[in-house]
C-alpha cells in the first residue's frame, strides 16, 4: 500500500509551472525573462523521471503496449477497437461509449451473483492490484488519478468477466438488446492494444465463484473464443491447459494456437521443407505454390487429429495441413497475434508468422485459393478467391523488418 501512495503522491507538472525570473538583465517585457533557470529545469525533469518505476527490468514488464506506427497506421482497422474499449489505451472514445452503460450492468451483475460479493471487496482487490496493473502498460496515464483507474479496472474486468460467464450460460439477452454482435464483441477482445491485465480478471473470477479452479475458468474463456471464431476446425479445446501467468486474452489465444513457440513450423517425416521459427531467411526458402506443387503431383489432405493449429506434415507426396477457417474476424486476430509474437519473441521465435507466411507461399493467385478449397484445408468465407488472396499476401507485411 505504501508503493501505491508513492506512485498517488509524485506529481509531474508542466515545465511551464516550475520557471522563475532570474535574469535582472533583462526587461520584464522581453521574452527571455520567461525562460527557466538551470535549476528550475533540472527540478522540474527530475521530478518527471521520478514518477518513473524504479525497476531495473521495467521493460520485462510491459505487457500491453501500442502496435508500432508504422504497422498501425496502414492497417488501422485491424488494431483499433470499433465496439468496445478495455483499458485505458482506447478509453474514452466517442464511438464506443454506447457500451460502457453495458460495462455497469455487468456489474450490477456480477454483484448478485451473491451475498458473499460486495463492491467494496471488488473496489479493495482492484485497488491493491493498481500498482502492478499501471506497470503492464508501457505508458504511465498520469491522466488517470487512483479512482479513475481502479473504477476503469473494475468495470472492464467485470465486462470480460460477465461476457464469458454469461456466454456459458447462453444468458445473450441484455448484450443482444443494445444490437452489438458477438463477433465483434470478441474480435474487440483480441485486439493487442485494447487489453486489461488477465490476473484482474481471475481475481474478480476468484471473488465470485469462490476460487473454483483456474484452468476450468481458462478453458471455458478459450472454448467460447474458438467457438465464435473457429479459425481452426475440429478442435480439442478440452485438452488445452496453459502454463505459467497469463498476460491478457491475446496471449492466452496464442498459447492455445501455438501451445509450444521452441517447436518447428513445419514437421516433415520426409523432408520437402522445413520452415524455421525465424523469418530471417524465409525468402530464399520460399515453398511453391499451390498450383505449382499440384503440377509437380503433390498431393493436399486436411489433416485431422492434429496437435495445434501448426501442426504441418509431408509425406509420400501428401501435404496435411489442419483445416483454416477465414472469416471477416480472421485478419485482426491474424495480425494482432503476428504483432504480440514480434513484441514477445522479437525475430527468433515467431512460429505464427512463420505459418502465415508459409500460407502466403502456398497462395499466390485465387486459383490456389480454389485448390486448397477443393481439398478441404481452407473454408472461405470472405466475399471470394480474390479477397483471401489478397489477406493472406498482406497479413504479414511490414511485420518482417
Amino acid at each position: 500500500m505504501e508503493e501505491i501512495q508513492r506512485v498517488e503522491d509524485v506529481q509531474s507538472f508542466p515545465l511551464s509551472e516550475s520557471i522563475q525570473l532570474e535574469a535582472p538583465h533583462l526587461s520584464e517585457s522581453s521574452p527571455l525573462s520567461e525562460a527557466p533557470t538551470v535549476v528550475d529545469l533540472e527540478a522540474s525533469l527530475q521530478c518527471e523521471l521520478d514518477t518513473l518505476w524504479h525497476n531495473a527490468n521495467e521493460a520485462e514488464n510491459f505487457t500491453i503496449f501500442r502496435t508500432p506506427h508504422i504497422i498501425s497506421q496502414s492497417k488501422k482497422n485491424l488494431f483499433e477497437p470499433t465496439a468496445v474499449s478495455i483499458g485505458p489505451l482506447y478509453r474514452g472514445q466517442k464511438h464506443l461509449r454506447a457500451m460502457e452503460e453495458q460495462k455497469r450492468r455487468f456489474l450490477r451483475d456480477f454483484l448478485s451473483r451473491g451475498d458473499h460479493i460486495s463492491l467494496n471487496l471488488c473496489i479493495s482487490a482492484m485497488k491493491l492490484l493498481e500498482t502492478k496493473t499501471r506497470m503492464c502498460y508501457s505508458e504511465m496515464f498520469d491522466d488517470l488519478d487512483s479512482n479513475a483507474f481502479v473504477k476503469m479496472m473494475l468495470l472492464d474486468g467485470c465486462f470480460v468477466l460477465e461476457y464469458f460467464l454469461k456466454s456459458s450460460e447462453e444468458n445473450w439477452n441484455s448484450i443482444d438488446e443494445v444490437g452489438w454482435n458477438h463477433n465483434f464483441i470478441v474480435r474487440d477482445l483480441l485486439l493487442l492494444e485494447n487489453q486489461i491485465p488477465f490476473f484482474i480478471v481471475e481475481r474478480l473470477y476468484g471473488i465470485g465463484l469462490n476460487q473454483e479452479i483456474r484452468n476450468h475458468f481458462v478453458n471455458y474463456i478459450v472454448r467460447n473464443v474458438a467457438g465464435y471464431l473457429s479459425h481452426v476446425t475440429g478442435d480439442s479445446i478440452d485438452a488445452f491447459q496453459p502454463e505459467g501467468e497469463i498476460h491478457h486474452l491475446v496471449h492466452l489465444y496464442y498459447e492455445y494456437l501455438v501451445p509450444d513457440p521452441e517447436e518447428p513450423v513445419v514437421l516433415s517425416t520426409k523432408p520437402l521443407f522445413c520452415l524455421p521459427n525465424s523469418i530471417n531467411n524465409i525468402s530464399s526458402r520460399a515453398i511453391p505454390s499451390a498450383t505449382e506443387l499440384k503440377l509437380k503431383g503433390l498431393k493436399f489432405r486436411p489433416k485431422s487429429n492434429r496437435e495445434n493449429m501448426l501442426d504441418i506434415s509431408f509425406e509420400y507426396g501428401v501435404l496435411k495441413i489442419p483445416t483454416l477457417k477465414c472469416d471477416d474476424s480472421t485478419k485482426p486476430i491474424f495480425a494482432n497475434l503476428i504483432a504480440f509474437e514480434s513484441s514477445k519473441y522479437g525475430k527468433k521465435n515467431r512460429p505464427f508468422t512463420s505459418f502465415v507466411y508459409f500460407l502466403d507461399n502456398l497462395v499466390n493467385t485465387p486459383n490456389d485459393v480454389t485448390i486448397l478449397q477443393e481439398c478441404g484445408i481452407i473454408e472461405n468465407w470472405l466475399s471470394g478467391e480474390e479477397e483471401l488472396t489478397h489477406f493472406l499476401n498482406q497479413a504479414s507485411s511490414k511485420f518482417d523488418s
